[in-house]
């Protein structure tokens, strides 16, 4: 069976798979130019096209985690020009990464990306499949329990982790970042940390035994995989992070397990 992807104008990437020998042979048709980047140094990229370029070089050249960096720093180009059509290609470029990184999880919520915004290419169209087919959606579904990611635009995420407790209960563990318009010089423009205990069943749960002041709910809300989450917005309801911080939101399940915090 053929699958395409395209991950440049110029570039093609053709997968086959051997059924009979259960492995992928992968075939590479680049222009002299792209070969000769796979073959040099990392290189920053300032554009779009050149940030697609120095990704697809990295990924052909099996360096996956270079490609991400690569494909992202795409993805921020490409946020900035508000082209749509770029944006998906960034966005199905770091489908394909994190899949090859077996990062399933993370594949599915860069697609999110692209099918909430009504992107419906060739390609995007392919990806939810092979996206689908590498999930375990069983085991995505079996509890509560697992880590969530909130897009928080620039290709930066804040997460939500929930783990279970001994006696059965659960806690949160709210990560909310602001990215800023300088995230690759400086990181995020604000943080914010909030955690507590998951009072609450099934599809409904409020934040408890968190720092928050009298009045200040935070109410989460289980939707199939993922979870929307509900806050009092008020000045003192805020005081978890930076300027502009919040955990209201939908967050998208992307592991079974959650991320052990440091302590």
């Amino acid at each position: 069976m053929l699958r395409y992807f395209t991950l440049s104008v110029m570039t093609h990437l053709f997968i086959y798979k051997e059924a009979t020998m259960k492995r992928t042979v992968v075939v590479c048709a680049l222009l002299p130019l792209v070969i000769g980047i796979a073959q040099a140094a990392p290189q920053p990229c300032d554009t779009v096209s050149l940030c697609n370029s120095a990704g697809t070089a990295a990924y052909q050249a099996g360096r996956y985690e270079e490609a991400a960096e690569a494909f992202e720093r795409q993805l921020r180009r490409a946020e900035q020009t508000q082209d749509s059509a770029a944006r998906e290609l960034a966005l199905n470029n770091l489908v394909v990464t994190s899949l090859r990184l077996q990062q399933s999880g993370q594949a599915r919520a860069w697609l999110n990306l692209a099918l909430n915004d009504g992107m419906h290419g060739t390609a995007t169209r392919h990806n939810l499949r092979s996206v689908s087919a590498a999930l375990d959606y069983q085991a995505l579904g079996a509890s509560l329990e697992g880590r969530y990611l909130r897009y928080a635009g620039a290709a930066v995420w804040s997460s939500l982790d929930i783990s279970r407790q001994p006696d059965g209960s659960y806690r949160a563990h709210f990560s909310p970042l602001r990215a800023g318009a300088k995230v690759e010089e400086y990181g995020p423009a604000a943080i914010g940390e909030l955690q507590g205990a998951l009072q609450g069943e099934k599809a409904y749960y409020q934040l408890t035994a968190a720092d928050l002041p009298q009045g200040c709910a935070v109410e989460l809300f289980h939707e199939g995989l993922d979870i929307r989450v509900l806050e009092v917005f008020d000045p003192q309801c805020q005081q978890y992070g930076g300027a502009g911080i919040s955990v209201a939101g939908n967050y998208l399940k992307v592991s079974a397990d959650p991320q052990q915090q440091a302590r």
